[in-house]
C-alpha cells in the first residue's frame, strides 16, 4: 500500500478507532490532507482572451505528518488527455504589479498575491506539521474541449510532491465558467485574505504564509 496516497484512508481509521473499533494504528502515518474550499466562483476552469484555458483553485492544506514537508512540485490533471498545462509564476519574478497574480491577456482576471498559494508552495516551500493554509492555486492550459458544458462541473486530480517523492492527491472538481467568455471588462475576483479568519482568533499563521504577509505590509 502507497502510504502517500492514503490520507483519506489514514483518517478514518483513527476516526474509528476514536469510536472504540479496536485498530492497530501503529501502521497508520497521516500525510497532507487536501480539501477544497469556498464555492463555485473559487473553483473554475475558464477561457482566456488567447484561446487557452484559466484554471482557479481554492484550497485548504493540512500537513498531518509528524515531521515537516518541503514541497517539491504540485500537478493537476484533468479527465482528457494531451493536455498542456503551467502553474502562473510569482507577480515579484517576472516584473508589472508585484501585488496581484495576473492571467495573461487583455481584460484577463486578476488575484491579489497574500490570497495565491503558487510562491507559497513552490519552491520548494515547506508544509509545517499542524499548521493549515488555505487560498487559491492558479494555472493556464491549453485550450479546454470545445464540448464542455456551460454551467456543468469536471474533476481533476491534484496532487502534492513532497522532496521525497511521496504523492498526497485529491479529487478536485472544476466549474465551467459560463459568463468568462462573453464579459469584456476586466474582472478582479476577490476574497477574504488567506489567513484573516486565523488573525481575528489570534491564530499563529503558518512559516509558508510569510512572504504573504510582507506584501500586505508593503501595501500599507
Amino acid at each position: 500500500m502507497n502510504r502517500s496516497k492514503n490520507t483519506n484512508l489514514s483518517l478514518s481509521l483513527r476516526e474509528m478507532a476514536a469510536s472504540g473499533i479496536p485498530l492497530d494504528l501503529s501502521v497508520v502515518e497521516l500525510g497532507v490532507a487536501l480539501e477544497q474550499a469556498g464555492g463555485v466562483n473559487d473553483n473554475i476552469i475558464f477561457d482566456l482572451p488567447d484561446g487557452r484555458a484559466g484554471c482557479l483553485i481554492w484550497l485548504r492544506i493540512i500537513n498531518q505528518a509528524s515531521k515537516p514537508i518541503p514541497c517539491r512540485g504540485v500537478r493537476l490533471r484533468p479527465p482528457w488527455t494531451n493536455w498542456e498545462f503551467e502553474w502562473l509564476s510569482d507577480p515579484r519574478d517576472v516584473g508589472g504589479d508585484p501585488f496581484n497574480y495576473h492571467f495573461p491577456g487583455k481584460g484577463a482576471p486578476e488575484m491579489p498575491r497574500d490570497q495565491v498559494l503558487n510562491h507559497v508552495l513552490f519552491g520548494r516551500g515547506i508544509l509545517k506539521h499542524g499548521y493549515p493554509m488555505e487560498g487559491c492555486l492558479l494555472g493556464i492550459g491549453s485550450p479546454k474541449p470545445s464540448n464542455l458544458v456551460p454551467g456543468g462541473s469536471l474533476e481533476f486530480t491534484l496532487t502534492i510532491v513532497g522532496q521525497d517523492h511521496n504523492e498526497y492527491a485529491e479529487t478536485v472538481t472544476l466549474w465551467v465558467d459560463p459568463i468568462w467568455k462573453r464579459q469584456q471588462k476586466s474582472r478582479k475576483i476577490t476574497r477574504q485574505g488567506l489567513f484573516e479568519n486565523e488573525r481575528q482568533q489570534n491564530f499563529r499563521v503558518p512559516i509558508l504564509a510569510n512572504s504573504a504577509h510582507r506584501a500586505n505590509s508593503r501595501r500599507s
